[in-house]
């Protein structure tokens, strides 16, 4: 008879962790993982914006953002920009559809609003509750720091999941504030493996069960002391069109056509996202809305599209996955639909 394994699938967000330091010196526990699993060199595709908020619901949708509503960080809830956490991804989840299969789903997360981004609730086990900041060590953002995020892993009993969703965010916070290719975020970076190798030891008990998939969200850019004020222009120029800033992008809601908009100086690029969304960048490093100080990276643009890419554990069927990202980048919409198969949870994209 054939050996029949049970599956065990953890899903880890290293916010922000750029491709290329994914590396022996500054990533080695990260590195192990891809040397006895696999990867795409090339990193994985982030959906536009390139923002943590719309990609996270794509990593748990299936489904771009014309379909799951997030567009950029805040989202238009008929009246103005709110924040994307008050108002969730639109339709099914991997959460909904586990609780549909009978299979067991546990959600960590170091940025607590993650939790009504991705519809966490609806998990089994969510941390933090509610999405609600929690008395523990934070980041310089006063996100959950990644000791306090290995703390929740253990207190909630994440591993013991089916499918288990961990993000650490503090690579993120320190690109914000040096740049994706400072000394600082290296260092960090470095810190931040160390939290994750802590990570891939408490799996080891079940390892023959797991099939670990590690991705980045975004990437970052170093940016210039510059902020582009979009809506002001449009409205100078007579212009219609509702603007949210995004870092080196912004979205223009029942704006001007891509011509007119690509016509503004400061705009080096646009894409239409749905029929009332459009997604415009400028220069490199150029930053729209106020310039905040303290800030050397950023991202939204499609300069930072490249997320990492990486699948480990024990389980057989890692090898079959490690050889398919490796032939194709996968964008961030395919890995919902690689653990749906994985757990045959028959999530509806």
């Amino acid at each position: 008879m054939p050996t029949i394994y049970c599956v065990r699938v953890i899903f880890v967000v290293i916010d922000a962790l750029p491709n290329h330091w994914v590396s022996e010196e500054w990533t080695p526990n990260l590195w192990a993982l891809v040397k006895s699993g696999g990867w795409n060199p090339s990193g994985g595709r982030a959906v536009l914006s390139t923002a943590t908020y719309p990609n996270h619901a794509s990593f748990v949708t299936g489904r771009d953002p014309s379909s799951h509503g997030i567009f950029v960080n805040r989202v238009w809830d008929g009246s103005q920009f709110v924040i994307s956490s008050k108002i969730g991804p639109q339709g099914d989840t991997l959460f909904l559809a586990a609780d549909r299969s009978g299979v067991s789903s546990a959600v960590v997360v170091g940025d607590h609003k993650l939790v009504g981004v991705m519809g966490a609730n609806e998990a089994d086990v969510c941390w933090p509750p509610d999405g609600e900041r929690q008395d523990v060590e934070l980041d310089e953002f006063r996100y959950a720091a990644d000791t306090s995020v290995l703390d929740a892993v253990d207190s909630t009993g994440l591993l013991e999941s089916d499918f288990g969703f961990v993000h650490f965010n503090e690579p993120d916070t320190v690109c914000h504030l040096f740049g994706p290719d400072s000394m600082e975020t290296r260092e960090r970076i470095r810190q931040t493996d160390a939290s994750f190798g802590q990570l891939v030891e408490r799996c080891k008990p079940r390892w023959d069960e797991t099939i670990m998939i590690v991705v980045s969200d975004h990437d970052q850019e170093e940016v210039i002391e510059y902020g582009f004020d979009l809506a002001k222009v449009l409205s100078d120029k007579g212009f219609s069109g509702v603007v949210e800033n995004e870092g080196t992008c912004a979205v223009v809601l029942d704006g001007p056509d891509v011509a007119t908009l690509t016509s503004i100086d400061e705009v080096e690029g646009a894409s239409i996202l749905d029929d009332r969304h459009t997604l415009v960048w400028g220069k490199r490093g150029h930053v729209f809305g106020p310039w905040l100080d303290d800030l050397h990276g950023s991202h939204g643009s499609p300069r930072t599209s490249t997320q990492v890419a990486v699948v480990g554990g024990g389980h057989p069927e890692v090898k079959n996955l490690a050889s398919l990202i490796s032939k194709e980048r996968p964008s961030a919409v395919d890995w919902a639909k690689h653990i749906d198969k994985l757990l045959g949870l028959k999530l509806e994209v």
